[in-house]
């Protein structure tokens, strides 16, 4: 149970896929609207930890260096919208929602189904365009405010079950640069991100720890048809994760050693402190102008080929308590005049 357990919120803190377009400091404008439909495949059968088990799986230490483990198989299949709107030329509003249909072995092992599905953790932001050019060095300035809203889905018994999310509001604050290189581009995006608490099981509760996350990338148009993009995007935990009294009694009963403690729950079962690095590259075919005849007829204007991967690194940079995992995705942009669906089909 425990390796099933261990999933719950793995996938969200290191294996699902992002558009480097949601990394991007420019902000769409007045009246435009950036629009894709992304369908992403996540797998992972490792993990990352600090915990020494033996071969039995038992814990034996708590501070070990970082090894692999090998976990159930857990995969993610999901379609996620996502979009951008410019209310003004300097002010854009944020939103994405996914649809997820999520597998575990471990799962199956103990029930009839093989995990949950539906809509997931639905964000909605802001991001506003502070300066075109930052102390005259051509780099464009944004900040950005989102907050991911755990309402669309019933949030499982951490100790037993999978769930679509993690179950509790995260706040991020960003500030993004982003310059245009010739045929090419780079972003930078920082930020923070509070972890509230999931009280969805009262009386137990937890927090997931506070991240610290950085993300490097850029792009480069090798052919009017072909952009590359790639991306290195860094999560590290703050390290004040929370588990009260009832959630560890809730895990004891589930066959935990009450010598274990919290930290257990916090590193393992429910990876609340874990550190991700990964890196990512995409291929973006502009179909107008790869075949011309569809730049009036086509509604997509690109289709974007992702491959992205969790990796150890190095040092302070290294994955830790964290899934291994790797996400390949196609993407379908519809960039246009007025919200999605509306420009689906407008000529710009």
């Amino acid at each position: 149970m425990r390796k099933k357990i261990l999933m719950t919120f793995v996938l969200l803190a290191a294996g699902i896929f992002m558009s480097s377009q949601a990394f991007a400091a420019w902000t769409q404008a007045k009246g435009s609207a950036y629009n894709q439909l992304t369908l992403s495949y996540y797998k992972t059968t490792e993990k990352f930890t600090t915990l020494e088990l033996d071969h039995e799986g038992t814990v034996t230490g708590r501070s070990g260096p970082i090894i692999t483990n090998d976990t159930e198989e857990f995969t993610s299949t999901k379609i996620n919208y996502y979009s951008e709107y410019g209310i003004t030329d300097v002010l854009t509003v944020i939103f994405s929602v996914p649809y997820d249909w999520q597998k575990s072995n471990d799962v199956m092992k103990y029930t009839d189904v093989d995990g949950p599905s539906g809509v997931g953790d639905i964000k909605v932001g802001l991001r506003h365009k502070l300066v075109d050019n930052l102390v005259g060095t051509g780099v464009l300035m944004s900040a950005q405010v989102e907050v991911k809203i755990p309402e669309a889905y019933d949030h499982g018994d951490p100790v037993t079950e999978l769930s679509l999310g993690d179950g509790q509001y995260d706040y991020e604050f960003a500030l993004k640069f982003g310059r245009g290189l010739g045929k090419g581009y780079a972003w930078i995006d920082t930020r923070y991100v509070y972890r509230d608490y999931n009280h969805q099981h009262d009386p137990s509760y937890f927090k997931p720890s506070d991240k610290f996350k950085v993300g490097i990338g850029g792009g480069y148009a090798v052919a009017s048809w072909l952009s590359i993009r790639g991306a290195v995007n860094w999560s590290k935990s703050i390290g004040n994760a929370v588990v009260n009294d009832d959630l560890i009694v809730d895990f004891y009963r589930a066959g935990k050693k009450s010598s274990h403690g919290d930290v257990v729950i916090i590193k393992e079962d429910l990876s609340l402190e874990g550190d991700s690095l990964s890196a990512g590259m995409d291929l973006a075919f502009d179909v107008s102008s790869l075949v011309p005849i569809f730049k009036e007829t086509f509604p997509s204007k690109s289709i974007v080929l992702s491959y992205n991967r969790d990796i150890p690194g190095l040092g302070d940079f290294e994955t830790k308590d964290s899934a291994l995992g790797e996400t390949w995705s196609i993407t379908f942009v519809f960039p246009g005049k007025g919200i999605f669906p509306i420009n689906l089909f407008a000529q710009n």
